[in-house]
This record gives structure tokens, sequence and C-alpha cells, in this order.
């Protein structure tokens, strides 16, 4: 346990993921204007008749980000033109982007990427009796929320990864991606944050698929609540968050992230399996910061490096 999570993001994910098959479907007796109106991936079909995740259309989308309370706080941040723009690629992933007033670089708000993919954990995580859970999973590939005319503060510094100051509306587009789920009819959200603010960030509604890591990230905020986001995620940066029983810096290496929205992945939550090894290293971890050395670390990475590039 002496590093946090997994050591290669892209491996851990692809490691226990299989892709939609869509060849039997396409095997079947459809005609072409049922595959047009499933797969809004093919070039030729037209953008208007698009489906996010081949369910939502734009103006179900709109009313979703309504019910949700996403348009309104756009609104109290002075965005009362939003533009939303929804597509798909070759490689099945989707996109939602949401913009203000014009269709351009500078004014997009929200980016979000989906993908579908079956998550096939590994067997330790059941009792030796149960067969091992396939789940269907919609998976972040990609989320940027930013505020084109806000600015960095003292109070609101960049984040490492950060390139503009966010819209504080990751709590709307979580009921927002709830509302979806629950209309596809998937298991839940998956996303591998690439830095530890992120997974903090998400932890509200999100929590790591391994016990182990889950117990990690919250004796780290239980223990080092005094510091600011910011901190955290330097401090985890800079090899400053320290492991009392070891003495070694505690190592942030992304995860599987899970939002349970299905009953048998928010069982497996509750199940006295997870809750025991959670309890189990929950309590044995004891964290504390580093601060000079943080600080310290800091300075000279910034002098080396943009924090978006970190």
């Amino acid at each position: 346990m002496g590093r946090f999570l997994l050591k290669n993001p892209k491996k851990s994910v692809l490691k226990y993921f299989e892709p939609v098959d869509v060849t039997n479907i396409l095997k079947n007796d459809f005609n072409s204007d049922d595959i047009s109106e499933s797969f809004g991936y093919f070039a030729h079909l037209p953008k208007k008749n698009k489906l996010f995740l081949n369910v939502y259309s734009i103006e179900k989308l709109t009313g979703i980000m309504n019910k949700s309370g996403l348009t309104d706080h756009l609104k109290s941040k002075g965005y009362n033109n939003l533009l939303v723009d929804i597509d798909i690629d070759e490689a099945l992933i989707y996109y939602l982007k949401i913009y203000n007033d014009d269709r351009t670089p500078d004014n997009l708000l929200i980016d979000l990427r989906l993908s579908d993919s079956r998550f096939v954990p590994d067997k330790r995580f059941f009792e030796p009796s149960n067969d091992i859970v396939t789940l269907d999973m919609v998976v972040i590939e990609w989320l940027s929320m930013q505020n084109p005319k806000g600015y960095f503060t003292k109070g609101r510094p960049q984040l490492p990864g950060q390139t503009r100051p966010g819209l504080g509306c990751l709590q709307y587009l979580m009921k927002m991606m709830y509302i979806v789920a629950e209309g596809v009819i998937k298991d839940g959200f998956l996303d591998v944050p690439d830095h530890m603010h992120g997974a903090v960030m998400y932890s509200r509604n999100f929590k790591f698929f391994d016990p182990s890591h889950e117990a990690i990230l919250r004796a780290i905020m239980r223990d080092l609540k005094q510091y600011s986001l910011y901190d955290l995620s330097w401090g985890m940066i800079t090899e400053s968050i320290i492991d009392k029983s070891t003495g070694l810096p505690q190592v942030y290496d992304p995860s599987e992230q899970l939002f349970p929205v299905s009953k048998r992945l928010k069982d497996y939550y509750k199940s006295k399996r997870y809750v025991k090894k959670f309890k189990k290293v929950y309590a044995r971890k004891k964290y504390y910061m580093d601060v000079e050395k943080m600080q310290s670390r800091r300075i000279e990475m910034i002098r080396q490096k943009n924090p978006s590039d970190l």
C-alpha cells in the first residue's frame, strides 16, 4: 500500500474493459432507417439527426440541463445565450459541447466526451463463490468546465493541469449525468481522474472501485482537511503528502472511480467485502503534509513549467 492507486491509467482501463461490439447488431435484419437512427457515427448522417448516447437529441438534453439546474447556474455566471452541440466520431466517442453566444473555442463552457464500455472487474473484488460481474458503463473520456470570463486569483489559484478557472457546476453536471444514465439503462459512469484534485472533486458522487484506493483517498481528506484543494493537489505532485506508517510520500496513480446508478453497483459498494476492506485500510492510514517541502518544490516546478502542463 505504499503507492496510491494503479500505476498506469491507460493500462488500468484497458485491462478491465471491452469495447461494445456492434457486429451482431449490424447482422440483424434492420432496415437502413433503423440503422441510421441508432448509429450516428456514419459520416453521411446529418448532425441534426445524431443522438447523444444514441438516445438524446439536443432538445432532450436541453430539457435535462434545465431540470438539473445547470442552465440556471450558467445564467447566474452571465451566460444567457447557451448553444448545445452533439456529435459522435469514428471511435464511438460521444461529444456534448455547450457554448455561449457562438460556437468558437473562446466561448466553449463545457466539453463532455463519453463512450460505452463493459467493465469486467478483477475477481479479487468479489467473494470466491460469486461469478465475475460485467458492468455496462458510460466512460467519461474527457470533461472540461471552464469560465472564459474568469481569472485566476490568490483566492482561486490555478490548479495543476488547469488552463482556465472552472464554472463551479460539477454538482449540476452530476445530476444531469444521473438522469442520462438512467435513460440509457447503464450501471453508472466511470472516470479515471488525472490529478488528485480531480479525484477529490468527484468524490462527492464517485467512489473508487478498489476499496483500498477509496480508503486512501478518504484518509488523506480526513487527515489533511485543513488544507485547500490547491495545496492537496500540489502536495501530491511534489510528493509532500507523507504516509506516517512508512515515512514515504503517497504517490497518486490514477484508477477507476465510479458513479453508481444501478442497484447492483450500489449493492457492491454496500457489500460486506467492500466495507470491511475499506474500514481496515481507512483506520490504518495516517497522513501529514510536509508544507515546507511542498512550497519549495512548487515554486521550482512553476519556474520550469506552466501549471497547465503538469
